[in-house]
């Protein structure tokens, strides 16, 4: 009896630990869910991240770092001055010239491709200076630099909140042409193989980063670390292959 009370005396010892250390906010990474995104980068449902890939790559750099990851979805706009700010401690899928705010960053490990979709009746497209009086679909909050360099002006842009939005809008015909990624007009066309849309031209190929707080600047080279053994064991193109 008495060996049975000590036992349950340490689980419950045991229990208390584990709580103040999940309570502990050092043990915690604070990820941004850019609330903008979408599929294949992330889906939200209400407040809370359901899949994705930034999701997933979110969970995994916690993971390796001995951390639990708990998600805090932000408008695009609020991204990065929360993770400047200290209210955020990581956003992924970014790289300098996105982001106005003074942030860490990690080596680049991500990639994507800017393009111009577009709707099946809306003529071709050679250059992007063709585009310059065209009123595009953009997402709100996003910087489109290399447009307004190639437009010689800022872009006549239509803002809506995420990607899939835009396609949605680009399939009904409310837009001819819309702003987006490469994996993202990919992965609507997988649900939408009728809508006819398109890739036009290439805009930009980017190598993207995860942006750090200063304040968890101890992390930096950690994360490097576990961002070399995840290319290294192939455990970053498992991530990948789940949404391609």
């Amino acid at each position: 009896m008495k060996s049975r009370r000590r036992r349950l005396m340490l689980s419950v010892a045991l229990l208390g630990s584990a709580a103040v250390h999940a309570a502990d906010p050092a043990a915690v990474l604070r990820v941004v869910a850019p609330v903008n995104q979408s599929m294949p980068m992330l889906r939200m449902v209400g407040s809370v991240p359901a899949e994705g890939l930034l999701k997933d790559v979110g969970e995994a750099l916690a993971e390796r770092l001995g951390l639990s990851a708990a998600f805090v979805p932000l408008p695009g706009k609020r991204a990065g001055p929360a993770v400047a700010s200290g209210a955020a401690d990581l956003l992924c899928y970014v790289k300098p010239g996105w982001l106005d705010d003074k942030v860490l960053w990690t080596r680049p490990f991500l990639y994507g491709t800017g393009i111009i979709a577009a709707h099946p009746a809306a003529p071709a497209v050679t250059s992007l200076y063709e585009l310059r009086n065209e009123s595009l679909g953009t997402v709100l909050g996003y910087h489109y630099p290399i447009l307004d360099l190639a437009f010689m002006q800022s872009i006549r842009r239509e803002d809506v909140p995420d990607a899939t939005t835009n396609l949605r809008r680009l399939a009904l015909g409310r837009i001819r042409y819309a702003v987006t990624d490469r994996a993202a007009l990919d992965y609507f066309l997988r649900d939408n193989p009728t809508s006819g849309l398109r890739e036009v031209i290439e805009v930009e190929r980017y190598q993207l980063s995860c942006a750090l707080s200063p304040d968890k600047a101890q992390l930096l080279e950690p994360l490097n670390r576990v961002i070399d053994r995840m290319q290294a064991d192939g455990s970053l193109e498992v991530l990948f292959n789940r949404y391609r």
